[in-house]
């Protein structure tokens, strides 16, 4: 495996190990301001205000929002609805539930959106067809879910 291919995919896993801390801090933070969806308002503001200082400072700040109106779905401005959705849910659910239980359902829905969305080659990814391997990886995911909900809940 090439350095740069292996560095992605521990970006990847790295996102990934993160988000369980990220709700843990947006639960505490709901509980300062005593308000779940300001708490994600919050955290939205404190990436937004990031990754604008990244931009500018890396003199990357192009936003021509006409331009991808005029050529784009609307649905490509809706990954902001969907990221918002994420951080609310997971700020409520993470403490009534428990981390292991709120993130083996949240990579339950991604992995068979995912296999979906490459079966079809929705969204301009690759066709990778669905086959028993991927099956499989679905129903050994669904015992770990029943499993873990089995100490949990």
């Amino acid at each position: 495996m090439a350095v740069k291919t292996f560095l992605l995919l521990m970006a990847c896993f790295l996102a990934g190990a993160l988000t369980p801390i990220q709700a843990g801090f947006n639960f505490r933070l709901a509980k300062a301001v005593n308000n779940t969806i300001s708490a994600a308002l919050i955290s939205f503001l404190v990436g937004t205000v990031i990754l604008l200082a990244y931009l500018a400072f890396t003199k990357q700040l192009k936003l021509d929002l006409v331009t991808v109106a005029k050529t784009e779905p609307f649905w490509v401005w809706l990954g902001g609805v969907i990221g918002a959705f994420f951080v609310v849910t997971l700020t409520f659910v993470v403490p009534k539930v428990g981390a292991s239980l709120s993130f083996s359902l949240i990579i339950a829905g991604q992995l068979i959106i995912s296999i979906i969305i490459d079966h079809y080659g929705l969204l301009g990814v690759p066709v990778t067809p669905i086959n028993m391997k991927r099956i499989a990886g679905i129903l050994l995911l669904a015992l770990a879910i029943w499993l873990i909900k089995e100490k949990n809940v």
